[in-house]
């Protein structure tokens, strides 16, 4: 099977993409603008956690209620942003500020290189 025939496939792939990118972001933003060290165990976690608490409501809920694929993505990128902030402010001991911009620049980060990537495959 190639890429965009079964839809519960694209989901895994675009969740295993959508950790490691934003995985990769937030590492680089926690080591080199906030100076943080941070374990690989919880790089791991930082890189997962996120992604699993957001990404299958914005696959698989999100579709059912809103069917106007641009308000569709509006509304699912400020739902993962403002979860993910929380998460990352409470993980890390951050001022919400703080985890907002985490979440921020990773989910742009992701959303555009994937919206990219997409037209390349």
């Amino acid at each position: 099977m190639s890429f965009g025939e079964v839809y519960e496939l694209d989901f895994l792939y675009s969740l295993l993409y959508t950790m490691v990118v934003e995985g990769l972001v937030i590492y680089l933003l926690l080591t080199y603008l906030f100076k943080r060290e941070l374990r690989l165990k919880d790089i791991l976690f930082l890189s997962i956690f996120p992604s699993m608490a957001t990404l299958p409501y914005l696959w698989f809920l999100f579709p059912y209620f809103l069917h106007d694929v641009t308000l569709y993505r509006w509304l699912s990128e400020i739902f993962a942003v403002v979860v993910e902030s929380w998460i990352l402010s409470y993980i890390l001991h951050f001022r919400l500020r703080d985890g907002f911009i985490l979440s921020l620049v990773a989910n742009l980060i992701s959303y555009f290189t994937g919206t990219w990537l997409l037209k390349v495959i």
